[in-house]
């Protein structure tokens, strides 16, 4: 059942928004072709404007939900190795293969979901290692090439917000990986108390978000996707953003906070991994060259 206060919110949009219904569609339409017309370079937006856009979807048009991510969930991340003078291939700080430390986030380029000089914490939900090939596809890893690999688990409940869920819902399928309930008893009640127009309003949204952040980047697609997680992500109460893999159909990648990471997460081991061979979709051969224990803020590695 959902709770009273979720369903309180949509019936007090329902209230207000059914009787207009009609133009916040249209409003809505007309602000995601402005936002895609930048993206494609077609028009100019300001920093402001974009933000100002992004603020009224995601504002008025938007149903978002936080749901917690059980404790002893399991969290992988990528990080090529690029150092050339390392005859092990090997970082030796957990510092390297996790976010980049707040001393350093000047260097942190624009990313997926976060700005310039902004640090985030991006990696892949993994159970029985299934999460690895995903990570290998989120940092573009090339044959031949070697990886670092940090292998975490959530020490207490992440407070996550799915990005993009209800478009699933819209197409007439599940979504390809586990959600909490409520979504679909969300988006169902909306569907019962929304009138038509304002139904597809919502349903615009949800599928923006979900088609930018699955769309393959370059620098005005990651202005607005950076924007839009900064919204998601400000005040106390998001931990992190969940949204589905660009490159590995219906995997679940996350973006963190750098201090829930520090809060919420513990660090278990590391791997060094080359990749020999690239079959494509995500299917890799890659041995493990070194196994690396966590001792603090260092890793010891071991020859396999």
């Amino acid at each position: 059942m959902l709770d009273k206060t979720i369903t309180d919110y949509i019936d007090k949009v329902a209230r207000e928004y059914n009787a207009d219904a009609k133009i916040h569609c249209e409003r809505v339409s007309m602000i995601i072709k402005r936002l895609n017309n930048y993206i494609d370079r077609k028009i100019e937006l300001s920093n402001n404007e974009i933000e100002g856009l992004l603020d009224k979807l995601v504002g008025y048009y938007t149903v978002t939900l936080n749901f917690p991510l059980s404790k002893g969930v399991n969290i992988v991340r990528a990080v090529k190795f690029e150092e050339s003078n390392s005859k092990k291939r090997c970082y030796a700080k957990v510092s390297r293969l996790s976010y980049i430390p707040k001393e350093l986030s000047h260097a942190s380029r624009l990313g997926r979901l976060n700005k310039e000089g902004e640090v985030i914490f991006y990696g892949c939900l993994n159970e029985n290692d299934d999460g690895i090939p995903v990570a290998f596809s989120e940092v573009n890893i090339q044959e031949g090439e070697d990886v670092n690999i940090l292998k975490s688990k959530l020490k207490e409940e992440l407070m996550v917000r799915y990005i993009g869920v209800f478009d699933y819902y819209k197409r007439g399928v599940e979504p390809p990986f586990k959600v909490h309930p409520n979504f679909k008893l969300t988006y169902e009640y909306q569907r019962d108390k929304f009138n038509n127009y304002l139904m597809v309003a919502y349903q615009l949204c949800d599928a923006f978000f979900s088609d930018i952040l699955r769309r393959h980047g370059h620098g005005r697609l990651y202005k607005v996707t950076s924007i839009l997680a900064s919204l998601f992500l400000e005040g106390g109460q998001t931990d992190a953003l969940f949204y589905s893999s660009v490159q590995t159909e219906g995997a679940a990648v996350l973006a963190i906070k750098p201090c829930k990471i520090d809060e919420k997460v513990e660090h278990m081991k590391a791997l060094s991994m080359h990749l020999k061979k690239d079959y494509g979709y995500s299917i890799y051969e890659a041995p493990t060259l070194y196994n690396g224990v966590i001792k603090g803020g260092d890793i010891e590695w071991q020859k396999c």
